[in-house]
């Protein structure tokens, strides 16, 4: 039985040029395969036999689709997903196996994968997957971005200005906040205009939406 089956050829969605498209097996005659399979559905795969080569080549800033085998010489598709996360990647992994084992596909979905697809596979079933593989990976790094951007701003204010919009979310008046933190009423409102001015922000409120985008609540 082929490992890779297919149907005739159907119009599908393929994601933007900016995100990647990679596949890492040691079984040459299955990656050749795999790759020219997907070329001719219109991805651009680039391939490696080696999970340490993708590592080098690849970085955190990209966005994309990683299609691995579960089970290789040295590092595998698991720990190859691991290693993804912990340089805070964004590209999505899906896992190829010839085995039927659910603990491990159970194991990689807690860990990230998106997907774990056994081998043989409809080729169209697969290229689906890359797809939301990509969109996956994509809104992954706009919630980063956007993270960073969050935490970025919030860094600019000081411990004093932090203080007072703390306090102003809480809905406490001027003068309470005066009172609270030992300042007069006329420093409370400098420091809250200073503040906002660094967070290009028009109320507190916006503070309070910053804090929750940047995981301060």
């Amino acid at each position: 039985m082929p490992l890779i089956s297919t149907n005739p050829v159907k119009e599908l969605d393929v994601p933007d040029e900016a995100s990647r498209l990679y596949i890492v097996d040691d079984e040459t005659e299955l990656l050749t395969t795999l790759a020219e399979s997907l070329r001719e559905l219109g991805f651009s795969p680039q391939t490696f036999d080696r999970p340490e080569d993708l590592l080098l080549a690849t970085s955190e800033h990209e966005t994309g689709c990683v299609i691995t085998d579960l089970r290789m010489p040295g590092i595998g598709g698991v720990e190859l997903l691991r290693r993804l996360i912990q340089r805070d990647s964004c590209l999505s992994v899906i896992l190829l196996t010839a085995f039927a084992d659910v603990p491990t596909a159970v194991d990689a979905m807690k860990l990230g994968a998106v997907s774990v697809v056994e081998k043989p596979f409809e080729l169209h079933a697969l290229a689906d997957e890359i797809n939301a593989a990509m969109r996956s990976s994509v809104e992954a790094y706009a919630r980063r971005q956007d993270l960073r951007s969050a935490r970025e701003r919030l860094d600019q204010l000081t411990n004093e200005e932090k203080a007072v919009l703390d306090l102003a979310i809480e809905g406490r008046p001027n003068r309470e906040i005066a009172e609270q933190l030992e300042i007069s009423p006329r420093t409370v409102d400098r420091r809250r205009q200073s503040a906002l001015r660094k967070l290009v922000a028009e109320s507190v409120a916006e503070y309070a939406v910053l804090k929750t985008r940047a995981g301060r609540d």
